[in-house]
């Protein structure tokens, strides 16, 4: 169980230099992928805000070409390394629209397996899309993607279209709700699927190597996290699916679907609670997707939070004793990190380039740090703590500081002295 979720940590981001003065407003994608050239074209158009005072605007390119840039502030650009910096004119707004035709091929973000036919995004949206990579930096989404016609196609957003024309297809894909550039994606492929509506939701799932039958086995515990994760946050799942796709050799969250390894759904279906990964992504719909880290800095409280969340609900489901095994075997991990005198704060002063104890320490520390939380304030109090940061931050960008004081105002407990002691400073 452990194990799979550390296959989690192969993160690595980098926070943008624009954070505290850019602000995009939305993005519409058009994107068409040629799975057997590995090869993307696609243009973007960017609505964001900027001050006027700024002479250019730096997006992040990946190692994409930039065919043309044009908008009724842009008078030149350069691609600098992974950046794209847009030279801007005099200007009275504040609100830019930009139009950026790109091309590439991509050897990450986007994953190519011509074997299969399956092409599936994951971690660097700029690998794939020009954007602005800051997780605090939330806009609306809409992505129209051509594909084959004998494709399917699962994405970001609400579908509100498919139209086919010359042997092609295309989905339109419309997120009504700003999210971070990290949260978008899209896989396509040849899917064997099933789906089951619990209320209003859809519940959606696809795989190429298991049958309908066995994908509503792999996922049946899905409209019980959803419950529980409503309850605990006293906000409820908002959009009308929830996807989850068996595929690669990956995890990661999306807005709206998760990716999980497809060998992942063998263990599901030989232990009917190994469900760790399926309630870690889906808890990202709360905790990440929605209410997101500022920066890459406080990256433990999208992923900590999941992972403890994870442990919960195996509690709630499957007994007490096995949200302590987990509990154990993350403070195990953490122990082991300590040892190697590789502790640190939560609160990392650099996420440029982090190792593997340091993407080890946001999940595992991070998730007993909670644990821990609850211990020192009993259910009912920390409960109800985790209802209200929940809820006053939902949609929103949050620091540590904002997780403190919310549980702080909840309880009525002084946490100062906690969050220094297993937070800010490190055991070393």
């Amino acid at each position: 169980m452990i194990l799979a979720l550390l296959t989690l940590l192969t993160i690595s981001t980098q926070a943008s230099a624009n954070d505290f003065e850019l602000d995009v407003i939305s993005y519409h994608l058009t994107i068409e992928p040629k799975i057997e050239e590995r090869y993307i074209s696609g243009t973007v158009i960017i609505r964001f805000h900027i001050n006027r005072n700024a002479d250019s605007v730096v997006m992040n390119a990946g190692n994409l070409n930039i065919d043309q840039v044009v908008g009724e502030s842009v008078i030149g650009f350069k691609k600098r390394g992974d950046d794209l910096v847009i030279k801007l004119s005099e200007r009275e707004k504040e609100t830019n629209i930009l139009t950026i035709d790109y091309h590439g091929n991509p050897t990450r973000g986007l994953l190519f397996d011509g074997d299969l036919g399956q092409a599936y995004t994951l971690y660097a949206t700029s690998q794939w899309m020009i954007c602005n990579d800051s997780p605090g930096d939330k806009a609306l989404f809409h992505l129209d993607i051509c594909i084959p016609d004998d494709k399917t196609c699962i994405a970001s957003g609400e579908l509100v279209s498919k139209v086919s024309k010359n042997g092609n297809t295309q989905y339109s894909y419309q997120q009504n709700y700003a999210s971070p550039a990290y949260t978008y994606g899209f896989a396509i492929g040849d899917y064997n699927k099933a789906k089951e509506k619990v209320g209003e939701v859809w519940l959606k799932y696809y795989a190429q190597d298991y049958s309908s039958e066995e994908l509503m086995a792999i996922f049946r515990e899905t409209p019980t996290m959803i419950s529980f994760f409503e309850e605990k946050t006293g906000v409820k799942y908002d959009q009308s699916t929830y996807s989850q796709l068996l595929i690669g050799n990956h995890y990661q969250e999306m807005s709206g679907y998760s990716l999980l390894k497809d060998t992942y759904g063998k263990l599901v279906l030989q232990d009917s609670t190994e469900t760790n990964l399926i309630s870690h992504e889906l808890a990202h719909q709360w905790w990440g997707n929605r209410v997101t880290c500022k920066s890459w800095n406080h990256f433990w409280l999208n992923e900590g939070m999941a992972t403890f969340m994870s442990a919960a609900y195996n509690e709630y489901r499957f007994g007490k004793h096995v949200y302590l095994a987990n509990i154990d075997s993350y403070f195990k991990i953490y122990e082991a990190i300590k040892t190697r005198g590789n502790d640190k704060s939560l609160v990392f002063e650099d996420w440029s380039n982090p190792s593997k104890d340091d993407r080890n320490l946001v999940y595992f520390k991070g998730a007993y740090v909670f644990h821990l939380l609850r211990e020192k304030l009993g259910d009912e109090l920390f409960w109800d703590a985790i209802k209200l940061y929940t809820t006053r931050y939902f949609g929103k960008s949050v620091v540590t500081d904002d997780l403190q004081k919310a549980i702080e105002e909840s309880s009525g407990v002084d946490l100062q002295e906690f969050f220094n002691e297993w937070v800010y400073e490190s055991k070393r």
